[in-house]
C-alpha cells in the first residue's frame, strides 16, 4: 500500500484509480484529477496489483482539528471480503499518528444504491473496524457560526433517540419522552438531523484509545508471561 498527497500523484494513477471508481463503486461520480487541482490537503492511499489498482482510500487532513476525514473509500469487486479495510487502517494509524493525529472519521452513507448496503449494515462494518457513532454532529448557520447538536437515531424498535452519551460500548440515549438508556451500535438503524430528515451516520476513531488500549494488552501479555515464568521457577 502506498499513501500520498494527490498533488504528487502522477494523473495515469488518477486516471486508473477513476476507472476503479465508475466500474466497481459510484459511476460519474468525481474526477480525481479535478480534485487534485482544487486540493489543499488530500492524501490518497492506494494499492496496485498487476498494474491494476484494486483499493483506495481519499483522506481529508484537518491539522487544526488533528483529524482525518476518510472521504471516500473503494474497493474491487474481486477483492472484497479480503479485510483490505482493516489492513489499511492499522497503516493509517502508524502514518498519521507520527504526525500529530488523532482521530479517523467517515460518514456511513444512508444510501442504498452503492454496493447494496443499507445504512446498518455499513455502520456494523466501520464498527468491526474500530469505529464509532460519533455522539455529536453539527453544521455551520448562515452567520458562519458551528453549532453542534447531539446525533439523533432511529432504533430497531422504530424509537427515535437522542444520543446523551458514550461509555465503552454502551451509548446512553433519551428519547421524546425524556426517558433513559443504554442501548449498542447493533439496535440502531439510521441517523437522522435536526429535523428528523435521515442523514450519513457520522463515525469516529479515537487513536489515542486505541493505542492506550494497545499498550495495555501488551502490559497483560507481559505480566502473564512473568507470572508463567515465575511458576516454572518454584
Amino acid at each position: 500500500m502506498k499513501i500520498k498527497s494527490i498533488k504528487d500523484i502522477s494523473d495515469d494513477i488518477l486516471n486508473s484509480l477513476d476507472i476503479l471508481v465508475n466500474k466497481d463503486c459510484q459511476p460519474g461520480k468525481y474526477s480525481l484529477i479535478k480534485i487534485k487541482e482544487m486540493a489543499k490537503n488530500t492524501d490518497i492511499l492506494y494499492l496496485i496489483e498487476k498494474d491494476k489498482p484494486i483499493y483506495f482510500l481519499l483522506l481529508d487532513l484537518y491539522m487544526k482539528h488533528k483529524m482525518v476525514y476518510i472521504h471516500d473509500i473503494c474497493i474491487s469487486k474481486l477483492h472484497r471480503g479480503k479485510k483490505l479495510f482493516k489492513k489499511s487502517l492499522k497503516f493509517l494509524k502508524q502514518h498519521y499518528m507520527k504526525k500529530g493525529f488523532t482521530s479517523f472519521t467517515l460518514d456511513a452513507s444512508d444510501s442504498t444504491k452503492e454496493e447494496g448496503l443499507d445504512q446498518k449494515a455499513r455502520l456494523y462494518i466501520f464498527h468491526s473496524a474500530g469505529f464509532d457513532v460519533n455522539t455529536e454532529t453539527g453544521y455551520f448557520t448562515k452567520s458562519g457560526k458551528y453549532k453542534v447538536i447531539k446525533t439523533k437515531l432511529v432504533l430497531d424498535n422504530d424509537e427515535t433517540v437522542e444520543i446523551q452519551k458514550k461509555e465503552g460500548e454502551q451509548y446512553h440515549v433519551k428519547n421524546k419522552e425524556g426517558k433513559e438508556y443504554s442501548i449498542t451500535i447493533n439496535q440502531i438503524e439510521k441517523c437522522l438531523d435536526s429535523e428528523l430528515n435521515q442523514i450519513s451516520c457520522p463515525m469516529i476513531m479515537d487513536l489515542s484509545f486505541h493505542d492506550k488500549k494497545k499498550n495495555t494488552q501488551k502490559k497483560s501479555k507481559k505480566k502473564n508471561t512473568q507470572n508463567k515464568s515465575k511458576k516454572k521457577r518454584v
